[in-house]
């Protein structure tokens, strides 16, 4: 899949770069590299997903479609693993109390963070060792672009969480709600796969299902400030990043500092990437919300 849209096996990928200022930026990575992480050998990665990697998927199939959740959710509980690395070492070589402190509050969010994702990690090798379904999983074609997003993000928004804490004298949230998101070209189309923990349908079927049932301009929204403000993992070609990115990375960073500082992550910008107006619109929307959080944290 990364190979499909690849300019001489490179990609472009937007990373955190704690260690350098600022710390969102873009980057030109070889397709080895490309949502890469130390898990399973390859004789078990090769048998595991063996079904998504051969020529033809079978999306009605639940396992087919189950496999992109597993390859989503051990590429972020990666990805939290080396974030807790690099802000230890953060802590360790500042000598502002005020910093430290920071740091180490974002280390036991994260590590918090991981325990919760065993609860994930348990459902998945239920499913896959007894056949059994314990997601909701839907996918849906749309126009092919050269885009690939895998990532997964929580229902929940910062507002109702503190509501939640408010009522509830303190006390956090027992779990969160994961939705999953993967977005990759296949043959003549793009492949919108998404899903959520079954238990959750309650609480996040009518949201979900807006994927699946709205117009395709108005997914394109969704999965857009989604890219800009929730899921950090997606990679771009290179004709894709020089017509729709290239000469605004700064925006985009200032896309995420304002999401560090949104409460209503459900809201949705008029923002389309894979429209022509995109550029423009983003311009405007930092004009109105970006800049004011380059300042803030610059």
């Amino acid at each position: 899949m990364l190979s499909t849209i690849a300019k001489e096996n490179h990609l472009w990928e937007r990373v955190v770069m704690p260690f350098k200022s600022p710390p969102y930026q873009f980057q030109k990575t070889g397709i080895n590299e490309v949502f890469s992480f130390n898990c399973f050998c390859n004789t078990h990665d090769t048998k595991l997903f063996y079904k998504i990697e051969k020529k033809d998927i079978n999306f009605e199939d639940y396992e087919s479609r189950l496999l992109f959740i597993v390859r989503t959710y051990y590429n972020e509980l990666f990805k939290k693993m080396v974030a807790i690395d690099q802000f230890n070492c953060l802590k360790d070589k500042t000598e502002d109390e005020f910093k430290k402190d920071k740091y180490q509050q974002t280390i036991l969010q994260s590590q918090l963070s991981i325990k919760d994702l065993e609860f994930i990690e348990n459902l998945i090798w239920l499913d896959l060792n007894s056949k059994s379904e314990s997601f909701v999983l839907n996918y849906r074609l749309l126009d092919k672009e050269d885009l690939i997003l895998s990532s997964f993000y929580d229902f929940e928004t910062t507002f109702e969480l503190g509501v939640y804490k408010l009522q509830n004298k303190g006390k956090d949230i027992e779990r969160h709600t994961p939705v999953f998101i993967t977005l990759f070209p296949y043959k003549d189309k793009s492949v919108l796969l998404m899903g959520y923990i079954k238990e959750d349908e309650n609480k996040v079927k009518g949201y979900f299902n807006q994927f699946f049932n709205e117009s395709e301009k108005r997914v394109q929204r969704k999965i857009t400030n989604l890219m800009l403000f929730q899921c950090e993992n997606w990679v771009c070609s290179d004709a894709f990043y020089k017509k729709k990115i290239k000469g605004k990375e700064g925006i985009f960073a200032n896309a995420a500092y304002f999401s560090g500082g949104n409460i209503y992550e459900r809201k949705v910008f008029d923002l389309n990437i894979f429209h022509e107006t995109f550029r423009e619109k983003l311009e405007k929307w930092n004009n109105e919300y970006g800049k004011h959080y380059t300042s803030r944290y610059s």
